[in-house]
């Protein structure tokens, strides 16, 4: 029970909310009143910043120090919204004196951080404001505003991502694919660390297919301090000769590149007639889940000679992917870890999460912009938090302990 005055007036109604206002209503105002506190304080802090600059009110004026030049409205950032407030001023031999506290309250960073999240949920630029917090004293934010603070948000995300030190971690994996965005390819890479983590390494605009690209992606990892959790590296492929030749370049043959099984089915799937499909799917899945090295071996012969039966370009294809195909089960990668590994759906359902957010996005404009990437780096990033380590405690262990067999076995040879 709220204490009362004399008069009888309730702690309530000294603040002005009404016992009769509906949940909604009640929200609303105790929210206006906690942004009018926070405003308040800003003005408090502003004040501080006069009195440190110009001593306080009563005290005789000091050499060297400023003098108060009245007030003026000015505006301060939050929640993604800019609002007005009352500043003191503070001039000095004729000039006038920046507060100190005035430039953080307008830093640019706050817009671009509030209204970074806002566009990769699908807020247009036009419907910002309508999803901005806001209260009596919110002043408009332009859309020209609203889309040159994602364009610097989203940069940075792009920046992190492309340039981010790396060397905090330790790898045992590398995945890398490329996906259709905005009617553009771009490639991704991402890192297993020996923890399990799933790091965004680096985006490209282009394709698999180009070595330049690819190469450039996997040379600025070192670059960044790119670090193998051993002495191999194990590399999730898709069947780009660029991509195996620039993992070759840039980590020589301390990496064991694996090829993606899925990949590989489409290939045959062009080769082979359309009434032997459901064998074909059958015969691959069955190899991919043996265990086995030896079996698995035995598998693959197998399958080579029932496609060599049907087409020779069938069998060339599976002769060109060789015991690439069976590089987790020469590792004894297992159970969970081995569904996570053995494609690249890791990257594929990035691009995934990046497509539901900018489905909305209709005006791409040119390469050189890179709109693409920004767009991309700051979906990822949004969901970075969501993102599980990968599945596998104890297979992941004996990836490891594989990885370094398979180090002291190549030295021996």
């Amino acid at each position: 029970m709220h204490k009362t005055r004399s008069g009888g007036e309730t702690q309530g109604e000294r603040l002005g909310v009404s016992a009769g206002l509906e949940p909604e209503a009640l929200q609303a105002v105790l929210l206006e009143r906690a942004k009018q506190a926070a405003l308040t304080m800003a003005v408090a802090l502003l004040e501080q910043d006069a009195e440190a600059l110009c001593g306080q009110r009563s005290e005789r004026k000091k050499a060297g120090r400023g003098y108060r030049g009245g007030y003026e409205q000015t505006a301060v950032v939050g929640e993604g919204a800019k609002y007005t407030v009352q500043r003191p001023r503070v001039r000095k031999n004729n000039r006038e004196v920046a507060l100190p506290t005035l430039a953080k309250l307008q830093s640019q960073d706050l817009l671009d951080a509030q209204m970074r999240p806002r566009m990769v949920l699908g807020v247009s630029t036009r419907n910002s404001d309508r999803v901005m917090d806001g209260s009596s004293e919110k002043l408009g934010v332009s859309r020209a505003s609203v889309s040159r603070a994602f364009i610097r948000a989203s940069q940075k995300d792009l920046d992190t991502i492309n340039e981010g030190k790396l060397n905090e971690h330790s790898f045992v994996a590398l995945l890398s694919d490329g996906g259709e965005i905005g009617g553009r390819t771009v490639v991704a890479a991402l890192g297993v660390t020996a923890t399990r983590e799933k790091i965004p390494l680096g985006l490209r605009e282009g394709d698999t297919e180009n070595s330049e690209v690819v190469k450039d992606l996997l040379a600025s990892l070192q670059e960044r301090g790119f670090t193998l959790h051993g002495e191999r590296l194990l590399a999730v492929i898709d069947g780009a000769k660029a991509l195996k030749k620039a993992l070759r370049a840039v980590f020589g043959e301390r990496v064991e590149i694996a090829r993606r099984w899925l990949h590989k089915e489409r290939n045959l799937r062009g080769y082979l007639p359309e009434r032997v499909h459901g064998m074909r799917h059958w015969r691959l899945k069955k190899l991919m889940a043996l265990n086995s090295l030896t079996d698995a071996r035995t598998e693959l012969a197998a399958l080579r000679d029932w496609a060599g039966g049907l087409s020779v370009q069938a069998a060339s294809s599976l002769d060109e992917v060789g015991e690439e195909l069976l590089t987790l089960q020469a590792l004894g990668v297992t159970g969970e870890l081995r569904k996570s590994l053995s494609s690249t759906n890791l990257i594929e359902s990035l691009f995934s999460v990046v497509r539901d957010k900018i489905h909305r996005v209709k005006n791409w404009k040119s390469q050189r912009s890179q709109q693409i990437l920004r767009w991309v780096a700051a979906s990822i990033l949004a969901h970075r938090k969501k993102m599980r380590r990968v599945r596998g405690l104890a297979q992941a262990e004996e990836l490891i302990s594989a990885l370094r067999r398979r180090k002291v076995a190549a030295e021996a040879a």
